[in-house]
């Protein structure tokens, strides 16, 4: 019949108690000696985990060995002591080897999963392989974004940070990545050396490196291979239409490849001279592989942007076609809807260019530009809430970015939370402190407030740095005008119009503003330069603010009835200034018109909508 007390007896006899002492000692002591050397050489803990393992489960075996060897003599080993040994070996065994297939994963940072794709560098011994070298960076980039599971900062962040002395940790830190993929590059002859180092920059930590030493052939494989080893490095989840985007070659033909990379080095420097340069490169990719449609969307995009610097429409019919051929040829190619967008953003067909962007970033969720300009779309058709989301979107993507962070402020000066977008804009000029935008809407800001003063100084030191700047110079102009100080105020917007035309904003309040100093011929000469031909057909006005400022000339010539049918239109097109709407002169006439308040009051109505789902949304 079992004691306790005799139980305790033979634990005594045993030395059970002595052989537990130094048992936890002695373990205690080692994985203490394991830690201090990890933290001191940088040893991962995975080793601290498996010793740990084999104390934790080796102690029942420790006592099972006591219990039947701890007394005088030699004991004969028992069956049920062998069992209970082999199940300890067996479940230690087990779990160390969980422990080891897990620990790469416990090896990185929380957001391992924001990832910069550091400029790789050019080892050939030409030079004029820069271009190579960051083609093939982009492209391992581009192939990353593919992937939904991962947070893949853009090519404009990143590139800043070519040729820099800062560690990677610094640089990890202020593009708020937890892991950073180096590499460096080299072509001798028909074949390439890459390179790829991921490292976690929170502990400047190897997690995975890999050398690829092949025929320059199989450089699209090695792109390829790079994403998908990084996905398996992060834990990534890659659905199978990812692992399909990431593995489809856009062409097989180097040398098209070649005049692509170029092409795009080009495109990137967003000047005229370059752009035309990169349009050429993109046709010659195309002379050599006709299907390439990479080399489609890139020529659709370069025209598109020619037809900003030289305002020709031409072109855009052209890069319509182009866009549309390269989505023909390969329909999960984000850079041909991103392009079609582009198309029809300049031919100011919104909704349509909005579903293009949407198509753009569902096949590359990490695409900047396409996420951008879902941004820029949603603010245009006045959608300031959802416009809010897509800029902060796009500042994880971008970071670093004054652009969009104005952007971000831009949206909640929409909203009239200005307090919020005082914040944002302050950030922006920290980042370019040379950056005028910020402070145009700080201006507007102080006027809506009533601090003329403040907002004409503020906007007086901008002047004396962008002088040339049309929105600037408007700017100061509308200060004047709800100053009603009309000669500085006319000033400004004959500036203006010189930097654009008569046609614009600036030049329908010129218009008013002499009326206002009594030169009626002169103001009604520039008036009908605005008033449209035909003014019933109301399928040529597709944009708000350019509606709204067509009614605003109707309101001065007298046409009430014409200004509040532009006006509702305009408020359906995606016009939200509310605030300015408010004090704006220029629509003095309808202020008690009973039309122009129900107007007024669904557009208030709109602003409040919004404002509260930012507010429910935390946006």
């Amino acid at each position: 019949m079992f004691s306790l007390k005799s139980f305790y007896r033979e634990i005594k006899n045993r030395q059970i108690r002595k052989m537990l002492v130094i048992y936890v000692g002695s373990g205690l002591t080692l994985l203490g000696a394991i830690n201090l050397f990890s933290s001191v050489y940088h040893i991962s803990y995975v080793l601290f985990d498996c010793v740990l393992v084999v104390l934790l489960y080796g102690l029942p075996s420790a006592l099972v060995y006591k219990w039947y060897h701890g007394v005088e003599g030699k004991q004969k080993m028992q069956k049920k002591e062998i069992i209970i040994h082999s199940l300890a070996v067996v479940v230690a065994t087990v779990s160390i080897i969980w422990i080891t297939n897990i620990s790469r994963v416990r090896l990185l940072p929380r957001d391992a999963k924001t990832i910069a794709v550091l400029p790789f560098k050019n080892l050939s011994d030409n030079k004029d392989d820069e271009y190579f070298s960051d083609g093939i960076m982009e492209d391992i980039l581009t192939q990353l974004s593919k992937i939904s599971d991962l947070r893949v900062i853009s090519r404009t962040s990143v590139m800043q940070y070519k040729d820099t002395k800062k560690n990677l940790r610094q640089i990890g830190e202020e593009l708020g990545a937890g892991t950073i993929l180096e590499g460096t590059v080299r072509r001798f002859g028909t074949r390439v050396r890459i390179v790829g180092q991921l490292i976690n920059s929170k502990k400047d930590e190897h997690i995975w490196a890999e050398t690829y030493d092949r025929e320059m052939k199989d450089v699209f494989a090695i792109q390829t291979e790079v994403a998908k080893n990084i996905a398996s490095a992060l834990k990534a989840t890659l659905t199978p239409k990812e692992l399909q985007q990431i593995e489809n070659k856009s062409t097989s033909n180097l040398e098209a490849y070649s005049y692509y990379l170029r092409g795009r080095e080009y495109y990137h420097d967003y000047t005229e001279q370059n752009n035309e340069r990169a349009a050429e490169l993109f046709r010659k990719a195309l002379e050599l592989d006709s299907n390439y449609a990479l080399a489609y969307a890139g020529l659709a995009d370069a025209l598109v942007w020619k037809r900003y610097y030289d305002f020709s429409p031409e072109w855009i019919d052209s890069a319509l076609m182009l866009s549309i051929k390269a989505i023909s040829i390969n329909p999960n190619l984000a850079e041909g809807y991103k392009a079609l967008g582009s198309v029809y953003t300049s031919k100011e067909q919104h909704n349509m260019a909005l579903e293009q962007y949407i198509k753009a970033v569902e096949l590359n969720p990490n695409y900047a530009a396409a996420v951008t300009n879902i941004g820029f779309t949603y603010y245009t058709l006045g959608c300031f809430d959802e416009a809010l989301k897509w800029m902060k979107k796009a500042i994880v993507i971008e970071p670093g970015s004054a652009r969009w962070t104005s952007n971000v402020g831009l949206q909640y000066f929409g909203l009239g939370y200005d307090s919020l977008a005082t914040v944002w804009f302050r950030k922006a000029l920290i980042l370019k402190p040379e950056f005028f935008f910020p402070n145009i809407v700080l201006a507007y800001i102080d006027l809506f407030s009533g601090n003329f003063v403040t907002a004409r100084t503020r906007i007086g030191k901008v002047l004396t740095f962008h002088p040339d700047v049309y929105s600037v110079v408007e700017a100061a102009g509308d200060i004047e005008l709800i100053m009603s100080n009309f000669n500085q105020a006319k000033s400004h917007y004959q500036k203006a119009i010189e930097l654009s035309s008569y046609r614009s904003s600036a030049g329908i309040k010129l218009a008013y503003v002499l009326l206002k100093l009594n030169k009626r011929p002169d103001a009604m000469k520039i008036l009908n330069m605005n008033l449209p031909h035909d003014a019933e057909d109301l399928s040529e006005f597709k944009d708000g603010t350019s509606t709204y400022y067509t009614a605003a000339s109707y309101c001065i010539a007298q046409n009430s009835k014409q200004s509040l049918r532009l006006l509702k239109l305009a408020i359906e097109l995606g016009f939200r200034d509310y605030r300015w709407i408010l004090i704006d002169p220029l629509f003095t006439p309808l202020r008690n018109n009973e039309e122009f308040k129900l107007l007024i009051t669904k557009l208030k109505s709109q602003i409040d909508r919004m404002r509260k789902r930012v507010m429910v949304e935390n946006l």
